[in-house]
């Protein structure tokens, strides 16, 4: 059998409801941080994942490139370590009950 494409590391789904860790190098909702997020569906993709993070933020975030189509060069997005861009299916992802989300902000240089 296959395995899912989000379970880079280990990772199950279980029942009707799912939790997804969080990581990031700042704080998500932008006045606190988020450890974990709940889902009461079984399933749901990294876009999925994005937006209820950006509606749930005091702050103005857009995860998405303005067509929604990819994810905007500013940020970095893993799912149980692996990168976003290496998944398969990229942004629309399915994750699964337990899976690792890590979202940073990209540093970006200049000089």
């Amino acid at each position: 059998m296959k395995p899912n494409p989000a379970e880079c590391c280990d990772g199950e789904k279980s029942g009707d409801a799912m939790i997804i860790q969080l990581e990031s190098n700042f704080m998500l909702l932008g006045d606190r941080d988020l450890a974990s997020i709940d889902f009461d569906r079984p399933s749901i993709t990294l876009v999925d994942l994005l937006d209820e993070i950006s509606a749930r933020s005091s702050n103005t975030m857009h995860f998405l490139t303005r067509d929604g189509t990819g994810l905007d060069e500013s940020w970095v997005v893993e799912v149980n370590g692996c990168s976003c861009a290496t998944l398969p299916n990229g942004i629309k992802t399915s994750l699964q009950d337990g899976d690792r989300v890590t979202i940073k902000l990209s540093l970006i240089c200049g000089g």
